[in-house]
């Protein structure tokens, strides 16, 4: 995440670069959930579906993110760009900007 996104967010100001960079960020984190979750699930006790869980939620939080991208772009360019995005935001500031989106408190740019 660059200065400036880090400025627009804290401006409650979400740009194109801001969602692509949460984005980014969120592939990692669904794709280890859903490793660690194939992993262990045939475990028994000590598997109680937390992978599961942690896996659906990021993908609500990347579908939240995509539904502010599609009306801009098609959704192969959205992924095109999410690939290619070097700059991925923490996961600290995808959850502030999925906090904003879900209590409607943002400004698109």
């Amino acid at each position: 995440m660059t200065k400036q996104d880090k400025e627009n967010l804290q401006n409650k100001k979400l740009t194109d670069s801001l969602l692509v960079s949460c984005l980014a960020a969120c592939e990692p984190v669904i794709s280890k959930n859903a490793y660690l979750e194939k992993k262990w699930a045939n475990c028994g006790q000590s598997y109680n579906g937390c992978y599961e869980y942690e896996r659906l939620e990021w993908m609500k939080h990347r579908e939240k993110l995509r539904t502010l991208l599609l009306p801009l772009y098609p959704m192969k360019m959205i992924i095109q760009m999410t690939k290619s995005c070097k700059d991925k935001s923490t996961q600290k500031e995808v959850l502030e900007v999925i906090n904003l989106i879900e209590n409607n408190d943002y400004e698109l740019v």
